[in-house]
């Protein structure tokens, strides 16, 4: 059968997964959060004194009631986050044995086996305040990741354990759902950013920049920054050689031994500025003190 040219191609389009974010934002959005991941790490496993790990496992889009409904489980520690200046919202969510389990290391405890088939139904009145210091060291570098991407502030409004009571947006709002895989005493379990389409499209234009363009130079910043660096003072040494040896032979060394650096004395010593060789030069004196003349740049002959 053949297809007359003015016939329509049908164009299929899934509802339930709505993409308002498109796949630039999306793709700074990710690299954002995977800076975040390793300075988040380090704070919370200094706090939790244990090996503490974050991940970012992925984002998809989806209705909000979708997310809610199918992706929170039945036993999460959400928390509400107010987005400022925007005065909007969006959800931290981690499940509710990971909160636990932060829970008993800040409180100086965690050696007993982590337990996910047996989730507690809630949270004592004590174990929650702690819980909420936890989400403040997550939050703080996050809020920090968002004000460095589109100007915006991530503070802590509110927390529950249900999600009958979390209703920021309408079921049927496009919802990006940031996946960070958080690791902890060598169990993983999931910890989702909830960000709301309307939360954020006031800044979105702010993600859709190229960062591979040609950008131009503000010519007294750059004088500001040479200024800057030729003011800071580098450690400048000579070698004239370096041979790597086995400690044995090192404690084996007596005066009057002789240790074959593998390089020619033709080739004069190397000039490391800090660890970096920057010069060729010929050893010698000036008057009584030991010296060296620059030959050429490293790499290079002058």
């Amino acid at each position: 059968m053949t297809q007359h040219p003015h016939d329509k191609r049908v164009l299929e389009i899934d509802f339930r997964r709505p993409s308002k974010f498109v796949r630039e934002q999306v793709r700074r959005i990710e690299h954002a959060h995977r800076g975040y991941c390793r300075s988040a790490s380090s704070r919370l496993a200094a706090e939790l004194r244990t090996d503490f790990e974050l991940h970012l496992a992925g984002t998809e889009q989806l209705p909000y009631g979708t997310v809610m409904a199918d992706m929170i489980p039945a036993a999460a520690f959400l928390t509400t986050l107010g987005l400022e200046p925007a005065g909007t919202q969006a959800l931290l969510v981690l499940d509710l044995p990971m909160v636990t389990r932060i829970v008993e290391r800040m409180l100086g405890g965690g050696d007993l086996p982590f337990n996910e088939a047996e989730p507690r139904e809630g949270l004592t009145d004590v174990e929650i305040a702690v819980g909420r210091r936890a989400l403040g060291s997550l939050l703080e570098p996050l809020s920090t990741t968002w004000q460095d991407l589109a100007d915006l502030r991530l503070e802590m409004r509110s927390t529950s354990v249900s999600t009958l009571t979390v209703q920021i947006v309408p079921p049927s709002e496009p919802t990006l759902v940031i996946h960070i895989d958080c690791t902890v005493d060598g169990i993983t379990s999931p910890m989702r950013l909830v960000m709301p389409y309307r939360s954020v499209s006031a800044v979105l234009d702010r993600l859709e920049f190229s960062d591979f363009g040609p950008q131009q130079a503000d010519a007294e910043s750059t004088v500001a920054v040479e200024r800057a660096l030729t003011d800071i003072d580098v450690q400048l040494r000579a070698e004239v050689g370096a041979v790597d040896l086995p400690l044995e032979s090192v404690l084996q060394l007596r005066v009057g031994d002789v240790v074959r650096l593998r390089r020619p004395a033709e080739e004069g010593v190397t000039v490391f500025a800090g660890d970096v060789p920057v010069y060729r030069a010929s050893p010698g004196r000036n008057r009584n003190r030991r010296a060296i003349r620059i030959e050429s740049r490293e790499g290079r002959p002058e």
